[in-house]
């Protein structure tokens, strides 16, 4: 056995004993009672199909009205675009603890932005919202602490999920319960590692686009954990009769089948 298969056996059994904690912890917490309004969402939209939508600088070169009648999911910051009230994500993932912390104004603005849509967060920014009194008519939570690892996968949103580094892959697994059948990515290059700067689909002419902010390694080592993940998801998806497919032209993402954007629209 090499010194890597040891380091992933003992990886293994740490986040495996995370994971029990971790579940612990949620079956006593009031986690549990907030996530089970999302049974709602269960196999909701059985046999349908969704796009995801990053916020990669390629979706500047996609003609987004080709899914206007489309389920769509919006992540972070896809509200700043110019085209954000034409496309109207059904459905939009804000994840990352800052939308509940620091950049709660931008959270706020997002809401009133897009009443129709309906938000999913995590449990971690039930507090926020009850502080800053937010109206919670169109907000759903996920318990998402579990360490994601080899092929372990939990999507349930009624119980403790797998946590994502990555919106996408929140996006992924939310789809996942509400039982799409086909699901596209769009605008998810996966490629900042590669860069300087940090660029997105939302990015003015004028805008000053932000170096890197952390260091190459600690950004690789951040994408080998989100690439893994979805190694994971899509053994899930194909073990469950579910296609994953990336449209994103040059996205250095190759855990799922590639296809041309266009040809979807052939048929």
């Amino acid at each position: 056995m090499s010194k890597y298969e040891i380091k992933e056996k003992i990886d293994s059994m740490i986040y495996g004993t995370f994971n029990m904690i971790s579940q612990t912890l949620f079956f006593f917490s009031k986690s549990k009672s907030i996530v089970a309004e999302n049974r709602v969402f269960k196999d909701k939209h059985f046999g349908e199909r969704c796009f995801i939508l990053g916020t990669g600088p390629s979706l500047k070169n996609v003609d987004l009205s080709l899914i206007e009648n489309e389920i769509k999911f919006g992540v972070n910051y896809l509200y700043k675009s110019d085209i954000i009230n034409e496309i109207k994500p059904k459905y939009y993932c804000l994840y990352d603890e800052v939308f509940h912390d620091k950049n709660i104004e931008d959270t706020i603005e997002i809401l009133e932005k897009l009443p129709d849509t309906i938000f999913f967060f995590r449990t971690k920014a039930f507090k926020s919202f009850e502080k800053y009194n937010i109206s919670r008519d169109n907000i759903f939570f996920q318990a998402c602490n579990l360490f994601q690892y080899g092929d372990y996968i939990k999507i349930n949103m009624m119980k403790n999920m797998t946590a994502p580094f990555n919106v996408v892959l929140g996006c992924i697994q939310t789809a996942i319960y509400m039982g799409f059948k086909d699901i596209y990515l769009l605008g998810c290059d996966f490629n900042s590692f590669a860069s300087l700067n940090y660029e997105h689909f939302y990015d003015k002419e004028d805008t000053q686009v932000p170096n890197r902010s952390i260091s190459l390694g600690e950004e690789i080592k951040f994408y080998t954990l989100v690439t893994y993940h979805h190694y994971a998801l899509e053994k899930y998806a194909k073990r469950n009769n579910i296609n994953i497919y990336n449209l994103t032209s040059k996205s250095l993402l190759d855990a799922y089948e590639r296809k041309n954007y266009l040809d979807i629209f052939k048929d």
